[in-house]
């Protein structure tokens, strides 16, 4: 509230200072639809299967239409995968990579009850 009120007292006082950014800001609202799923952010180990092997990937967040992981080796992009992370095995593609990670596209949406498992601790033998 604060920052409203100084923004408007600045904008009456020293217009020049004051850029009306409002339809830039709509702008990207029709560039990039909104997403599907609400994503969950997690900090949890995964593993991709490619045609050249497996990664082992830390999974940044999750959703029912795909995951942002990071992983130590750069990731094919446009490359098809499986995803696993705990009892979840889900037929996808990675959609884009780079130096910091990369965007994980399931083919199939996963239902809602198997993304809250995925985010649960996974049970270690003997427990």
């Amino acid at each position: 509230m604060f920052m409203h009120a100084m923004l408007i007292a600045v904008r009456s006082e020293r217009p020049e200072l004051v850029k009306d950014r409002s339809a830039m800001a709509t702008l990207a609202e029709h560039i990039e639809p909104a997403r599907k799923g609400a994503r969950k952010r997690v900090l949890m180990r995964g593993t991709l299967f490619t045609p050249d092997g497996a990664y082992v990937v830390w999974i940044r967040d999750i959703s029912n239409t795909g995951a942002l992981v990071t992983c130590k080796d750069r990731l094919p992009v446009e490359c098809d995968v499986i995803f696993k992370r705990g009892p979840i095995f889900a037929a996808a593609q990675i959609a884009w990579a780079n130096d910091t990670g990369a965007g994980v596209n399931f083919y199939r949406d996963l239902s809602d009850d198997a993304v809250a498992a995925a985010v649960l601790p996974i049970p270690h033998a003997g427990e």
